[in-house]
C-alpha cells in the first residue's frame, strides 16, 4: 500500500535498502524535511491533562499523530510515520516489569525501586493493564494513519538502563560487583520481557496492515527494527560490558531483521570491538555527548565504524556539513539527518549539493 503522503516512496525504500545492505545508489540516504506552508496545527480539544494522563489517552495520541503526519513535507528518504509515544519512549519496560514513572522538565523519567532485587521476576502478560492501553492508542492512531504512512511499533528502553534508574546508577555500579548474580537475573528477565513486547506490539502493527518500523530514530527499516542501546554502559568498562550486556544485544539482534546501537556518548567507541562480535547488528546511530562538536571533528571514530562493517547514521547540523561528510566517508552505508529546512526549495537544493559531492 503507497503512502499517500509521500513522494517518489519507491525511490526512497531503494536508498534504504542500499544503505541497509552497507551500499548506495550514488550518494548516502538522507532524512530531509521542510515545513509544510499551509500547515495549520489542530489544537487539542479535549481535556486538560497532565503528561501522565496524556499517555493513556487515544485520543490524545490520535490528536499528536494527526498534527505531525501533516506538519512536515518529506523528501529523500523521508518517510510519513506515527506510533505511541508513551512515556518519553522511556518508561513501557519499566512499567511493565512492576515500576513507575513521572515527568519533569517535560521528560518522564522512571522512579526509583531500590528492592527491585527483592521482587518477583518480570514476564511478558498480554493483559496488563499498560499493555491494553498502549493496544488501544496503537488502534486509535492507526485510524489516524490510515493509506498516509506507517504504524511504529512503541519504543523500549533497554534492560541495564532500566535497572539502573530502579537501583539509581552509583548503586548499581557497585551492584555490578557486590550483587552480580541479581543483576545477571534481572537483565536476563528484563531482556525476555523487551523481546516479547516487541514482538507482541509488531504483531499488532502487521495485523493493522503496517509492518515498516524506525523507531525514534526515523530511519525506517522494511521490517522489525528497534535502536538497540545501553545508555548505562557510559559507566562500565569492555569486560562488564561484555558480561552483561553483550548478551543482552545479542537476544534482541537476533531477533531483530534490522537494528542500529543507539551509541549515546563517544566514550562508547571502546565497544566497538565487541559490537562487531555481533552478526545480526546492523550498523551504529552516531550520538556524541552535548559538546563533543561537529561529527567532522570525529572523521577518524566515524571511519571506524565503517571500517568495521556498519552502516552508520549521523546527524548533521547543516546541509554543508553533510556534503563534507559525504565527501570524507563516502556514501555507502551512510544515512545522514539534515536540519529542518524553511522551504521545500532549500531543502532540495541540499539534496542536489550532497549528490554532487557523492
Amino acid at each position: 500500500m503507497p503512502f499517500s503522503l509521500k513522494q517518489d516512496e519507491d525511490a526512497a525504500r531503494a536508498h534504504l535498502r542500499a544503505f541497509w545492505a552497507g551500499s548506495s545508489l550514488g550518494r548516502p540516504a538522507l532524512l530531509v524535511e521542510a515545513d509544510r506552508p499551509a500547515f495549520v496545527e489542530t489544537p487539542w480539544g479535549g481535556p486538560s491533562l497532565d503528561a501522565k494522563e496524556r499517555d493513556l489517552l487515544p485520543e490524545w495520541h490520535a490528536h499528536e499523530a494527526d498534527n505531525n503526519l501533516r506538519r512536515p513535507v518529506r523528501l529523500a528518504e523521508s518517510m510519513p510515520s506515527a506510533g505511541v509515544d508513551w512515556g518519553s519512549n522511556l518508561t513501557l519496560l519499566a512499567a511493565l516489569a512492576g515500576g513507575d514513572y513521572e515527568y519533569h522538565a517535560g521528560t518522564a523519567w522512571i522512579r526509583p525501586m531500590p528492592d527491585v532485587y527483592d521482587r518477583p521476576l518480570p514476564a511478558f502478560d498480554p493483559h496488563h493493564p499498560v499493555v491494553r492501553s498502549v493496544e488501544l492508542c496503537l488502534r486509535r492512531v492507526a485510524q489516524v494513519v490510515g493509506d498516509r504512512g506507517y504504524l511504529n511499533p512503541p519504543a523500549l528502553l533497554d534492560a541495564m538502563t532500566t535497572v539502573s534508574q530502579f537501583r539509581e546508577p552509583d548503586r548499581l555500579c557497585l551492584d555490578l560487583v557486590d550483587r552480580p548474580h541479581d543483576v545477571q537475573r534481572w537483565f536476563e528477565a528484563l531482556t525476555r520481557l523487551y523481546s516479547d513486547t516487541y514482538e507482541h506490539f509488531y504483531g499488532l502493527v502487521r495485523s493493522l496492515g503496517y509492518g515498516d518500523a524506525s523507531s525514534w530514530l526515523g530511519t525506517m527499516a522494511e521490517g522489525r527494527f528497534e535502536a538497540v542501546q545501553c545508555d548505562f554502559a557510559t559507566m562500565v568498562s569492555p569486560a562488564m560490558f561484555e558480561r552483561f550486556v553483550l548478551p543482552h544485544l545479542a537476544y534482541m539482534t537476533e531477533r531483530l531483521d534490522y537494528s542500529l546501537y543507539h551509541l549515546d556518548g563517544t566514550c562508547q567507541m571502546r565497544f566497538l570491538d565487541l559490537l562487531r562480535t555481533l552478526p545480526k547488528l546492523s550498523g551504529i546511530q552516531w550520538n556524541p555527548e552535548p559538546g563533543a562538536g561537529s561529527p567532522l571533528q570525529w572523521l577518524d571514530a566515524l571511519r571506524a565504524i565503517r571500517r568495521h562493517g556498519f552502516c552508520l547514521t549521523v546527524g548533521c547540523g547543516s546541509a554543508q556539513e553533510a556534503t563534507e561528510l559525504t565527501r570524507a566517508l563516502g556514501p555507502d552505508g551512510l544515512l545522514l539527518t539534515l536540519p529542518r529546512f524553511k522551504t521545500e526549495g532549500e531543502a532540495r537544493e541540499a539534496i542536489r549539493a550532497v549528490e554532487r559531492c557523492a
